[in-house]
């Protein structure tokens, strides 16, 4: 049998048997909002009613249908879950739910080590009864589900890992991310800095006679760079490598939101109080640049409010900062510029942290060295609050932000704080997606990186490999990964009459300057068959898949799948080119094959194996045809079958639909014979002709007959 690889974050989080689940039937959206109340010196006030509160979406009065007073406990469906309106509160929740994700992606060694010592001070000292406890860390997954069990999650704490990213590209200077964040954002003294920092290197653009003098034409009469022409060339080469650094910072930056989101959505079936702490460095969104990742937030932001869920977010660096900034340049590159600069990029990196816990109720601890205390300040902060919820009058679902305002009109002095508001839902867009796969535990990112940049064992395991180029509007650009693992070559250990093994699949994405490409991926399975069990999984393999979203660029996708326990390897590359559908010019998705029509769809197919004299079928989507929009294209498209570098076999030209389903367009689906052809390897190509444009398009994929 097949062996499933996707561990998902709503499996490893969900709640055991006996807790509430959403009621179905109506599809009222309640807002669920949990408020707390602070004095004039930060203490908690606990003595409010109903009457004390009034809730405001966008300025309008809402009638709350539940409120639950600070000291007791509710549960209500969040924000479009089903449920009816002014539903009584579930069973009081015996404790809290905290869900601690650490960035280990973000985290200097030196921070996780004194954030590990603050965390084991959880279980020990801040976990009232009844709380349940996860750890998740954003490279390895759920480290440790949720659990109430103090000696276990002390134990998971232990194994925290720091692991630091892959260079960004283009770091041949002093320049850091969020430098690179400033300069694209326009910011003059950034600029300047790393201009000055330039200038300072062997071979830069100041020597006439190095390889980045032709960078400038400013050249005086007597043949050398003027001043002026060696500081323009000095900024422009600035802004250059600050584009190449921001854009591969972002990736990681991309992974660690993506593990926040997931962590939220995972929570919302769970009842009662739900808190997230989010312990971080710090990370860039690109706010304010081309590049920005700002719509992330907004998804981590709104999966919380739907989820329930309320954000701590902590800044590990403490009053410390760690790892080479801007003044590592020297002072010969103007103090004046580098404490602006500094100044700016601390406030860049922890920005995010502070947004997203401002918009989801929670608040930033930064700037001390008491972590642990900072901890207790986020738990103590929840411990009394007030829930509440109403059923919103503005019912469209338009997609819109709806800014939620809660006010005491008597206590003035009072602070409140809850959620900043949500966004309705589209009627246009689909539901959210379910949690993404991510790194399994055990696995981290500093294994797969490491393990992949080194040469690939050849043999060993074999593993059959595709990658696959789409784009659609709901997903956006992305590659579709798909491997097939060959386990009948697999060494086995038996135990208790059981056959065992533990097989890893690492993977990743790598740009043309050999730098890892995106956040790399892997999962790991403990294979446990029975004779029986082993003998049909030897005749099927292991299936993978995973989605990989990557900028347009020529890459390579590598695959390694080992086993750990006896030392056995195999690997398997594949090139892949994604397209920049914003230029406007002709373009298709990979090539997708199947043995029957309705399974040539938009997924990897990483066996393309075909028995003799049947038919392949193969769907490819084509973006950018001239006159599309229009309902005027004229495109055409023609199947080829070579063998041996020779063209054998050729379907004739047909027109392209180029049809779409309200956005989202359809595949051009076809049928190519195989009747007459020999078992052995083969290549498809499909080319696509705009004739209007006068260019064509070519995607190729590799096939065999059995």
């Amino acid at each position: 049998m097949k062996k499933a690889f996707a561990i998902g974050l709503a499996l490893l989080l969900t709640p055991r048997a006996g807790a509430q689940q959403a009621v179905t039937g109506s599809a009222a959206e309640i807002v669920q909002l949990d408020v707390v109340v602070t004095d004039g010196d930060g203490k908690p006030v606990r003595t409010l009613t109903q009457a004390d509160f009034e809730v405001q979406e966008d300025g309008k009065p809402q009638r709350l249908s539940l409120f639950v007073p600070s000291g007791a406990s509710g549960t209500l469906a969040v924000a479009d879950t089903p449920g009816a309106a002014g539903a009584p509160p579930g069973p009081a929740a015996a404790g809290r739910n905290i869900a601690v994700v650490v960035d280990d992606i973000h985290i200097a060694p030196e921070n996780l080590v004194q954030a590990r010592t603050a965390l084991k001070r959880l279980p020990r000292e801040m976990m009232l009864e009844g709380d349940s406890v996860a750890l998740v860390s954003s490279t390895r997954g759920v480290i440790e589900p949720f659990t109430k069990d103090r000696e276990r999650l002390e134990h998971a704490i232990d194994t925290l890992l720091a692991l630091a990213p892959p260079a960004p590209q283009g770091r041949g200077t002093q320049m850091t991310p969020a430098q690179a964040e400033l300069i694209l954002r326009g910011d003059r003294n950034a600029r300047k800095l790393a201009a000055r920092t330039l200038r300072l290197e062997p071979g830069s653009v100041s020597d006439s006679n190095g390889p980045r003098a032709a960078l400038t034409s400013n050249y005086g009469q007597s043949g050398a760079p003027t001043e002026e022409g060696v500081d323009a060339a000095a900024e422009d080469e600035a802004q250059r490598q600050a584009r190449g650094i921001l854009a591969e910072t972002l990736h990681f930056s991309v992974a660690s939101l993506a593990a926040v989101e997931d962590v939220s959505r995972a929570m919302s079936a769970w009842p009662g109080r739900k808190v997230m702490l989010l312990l971080s460095d710090g990370f860039l969104v690109g706010r304010g640049t081309s590049e920005e990742r700002t719509r992330e937030v907004q998804r981590v932001v709104d999966a919380a409010t739907r989820g329930g869920a309320v954000v701590y977010t902590m800044d590990t660096k403490g009053l410390i900062t760690g790892g080479p900034d801007a003044s590592a340049a020297g002072t010969a590159v103007g103090q004046d510029f580098k404490a602006n600069v500094d100044q700016q990029s601390m406030q860049l990196l922890r920005g995010t942290l502070a947004d997203i816990a401002a918009q989801t109720g929670g608040f930033l601890v930064a700037g001390t060295n008491d972590l642990a205390g900072g901890l207790a300040r986020m738990l103590d902060d929840n411990a009394s609050y007030y829930l509440m919820a109403y059923e919103p009058l503005n019912a469209k679902r338009d997609g819109k932000f709806r800014r939620i305002k809660v006010r005491l009109p008597a206590h003035a002095s009072y602070q409140v704080r809850t959620r900043a508001g949500y966004y309705a839902r589209d009627a246009k867009v689909a539901a959210p997606p379910p949690p993404r796969a991510v790194l399994t535990p055990g696995l981290d990112l500093g294994t797969v990186v490491a393990a992949l940049a080194a040469p690939l064992p050849q043999g060993g395991i074999p593993v059959r490999l595709g990658a696959d180029f789409l784009s659609l509007p709901a997903t956006g650009s992305q590659a579709l990964v798909q491997a097939h693992v060959d386990i009948a070559a697999l060494q086995w250990q038996k135990t208790a009459g059981r056959n065992q093994a533990t097989l890893e699949l690492l993977g990743s994405a790598f740009d043309a300057g050999g730098n890892a490409a995106g956040a790399p991926f892997g999962q790991r399975a403990e294979l446990n068959f029975s004779d029986e069990e082993l003998k049909r999984a030897r005749a099927t393999g292991v299936e993978f898949q995973q989605a990989l979203g990557l900028p347009p660029g020529r890459y390579e996708v590598r695959l390694l799948a080992r086993e750990t326990r006896l030392g056995q390897a195999g690997s398997s590359h594949v090139a892949l080119e994604v397209p920049d559908l914003a230029n406007g010019a002709l373009a298709t998705s990979g090539v997708f094959l199947a043995a029957a029509p309705a399974a040539a769809s938009q997924s990897a197919k990483s066996q393309r194996r075909f028995k003799k004299d049947t038919s392949l079928f193969f769907q490819v989507y084509v973006y950018n045809a001239r006159g599309a929009s229009e309902g005027a294209a004229d495109v055409v498209l023609q199947a080829q079958i070579w063998s041996g570098g020779k063209a054998i076999a050729a379907s004739k030209p047909q027109p392209a639909t180029l049809g779409k389903d309200g956005e989202t367009p359809l595949p051009e689906t076809n049928e190519v014979g195989l009747a007459g052809l020999e078992p052995g390897p083969y290549e498809l190509r499909v080319v696509v002709v705009d004739r209007k444009a006068n260019v064509n398009a070519l995607r190729t994929a590799e096939f065999a007959i059995e």
